[in-house]
């Protein structure tokens, strides 16, 4: 039970923090060329947008803390 409360409480950290595995996952992949990547997916800067959202999520979570003290 404890470790789906502290899923509820971090759910949005694991989700950056899995999407930016993936990604990274396939760029490897992609870069021993065992799968071809659409030019869409090069295109994508995903750990400057997963850094974005980690920020984010950590100041607005802080402020709620701030507000509830």
């Amino acid at each position: 039970m404890k470790v789906v409360q502290l899923l509820q409480k971090a759910w949005p950290e694991f989700i950056v923090l899995f999407s930016s595995m993936a990604y990274l996952m396939i760029r490897i992949v992609a870069d021993v060329n065992k799968i071809n990547l659409p030019t869409w997916f090069e295109c994508f800067d995903i750990p400057t947008i997963s850094l974005f959202l980690m920020t984010f999520i950590l100041l607005y979570k802080s402020k709620e803390n701030i507000i509830s003290e």
